[in-house]
């Protein structure tokens, strides 16, 4: 079976990851459309990766996810906070709790989390291929055919979307076109992109 992961960013490998275990014959390829893996990664919690929340109760967690809260449900109940720590740890990976409930690396550096991720697709034998940004995907006789930006074409099984959000709804029509729904996408966290502002000189704080 080849499956197509389609986003090089944490759902992506977690996803691909999740294949192998389940299903170690699988030929998983994860697909990333720039030259990087795993960028918000990096910079989330300030460089330094709160991965998860000490909370272990669903039905409190959820709530902290207005939007989502229904759909979240079911995902929490199938791998909790409490899988994700120990799905770390057993990697060698300790996480700490700090006063508002944030859970980071002991090492205080999302690097750590970026390694485990990489050593972990490694041992699998994950292949990646950056530069790989998706134009098409199309149903056929054999399966799905996956249509790249370069022109070229890939005939797998299944396919995982982890491609994260975008501002416009164009952004999905790869999707659209084969049937999906979309909601429209609403403003959530962002950037600034302002170089040439002395703003940029100020620094910035974590609360």
């Amino acid at each position: 079976m080849k499956v197509a992961v389609i986003g090089g960013g944490a759902a992506g490998f977690f996803s691909a990851i999740s294949v192998k275990h389940h299903h170690p014959d699988a030929l998983v390829t994860i697909y990333e459309k720039s030259d990087k893996l795993l960028s918000k990664v990096r910079i989330s919690g300030g460089g330094r990766c709160n991965v998860t929340h000490h909370c272990f109760k669903v039905h409190e967690l959820v709530k902290f996810y207005p939007r989502g809260e229904k759909p979240l449900k079911k995902a929490f109940g199938i791998f909790s906070p409490t899988d994700t720590i120990n799905w770390f740890k057993e990697r060698g990976v300790e996480l700490k709790t700090e006063s508002d409930g944030r859970m980071f690396p002991i090492t205080d550096s999302s690097q750590t989390i970026i390694d485990c991720l990489m050593k972990e697709v490694d041992d699998l034998g994950i292949r990646i291929k950056m530069k790989s940004g998706i134009k098409r995907l199309s149903e056929v006789k054999d399966g799905l055919e996956l249509g790249f930006k370069n022109g070229e074409s890939q005939l797998v099984d299944k396919v995982i979307v982890a491609t994260g959000g975008s501002p416009r709804l164009q952004g999905f029509k790869w999707l659209t076109d084969l049937g999906h729904e979309i909601e429209e996408p609403v403003p959530s966290l962002f950037t600034f992109n302002m170089p040439q502002e002395s703003i940029t000189e100020l620094m910035g704080v974590v609360a």
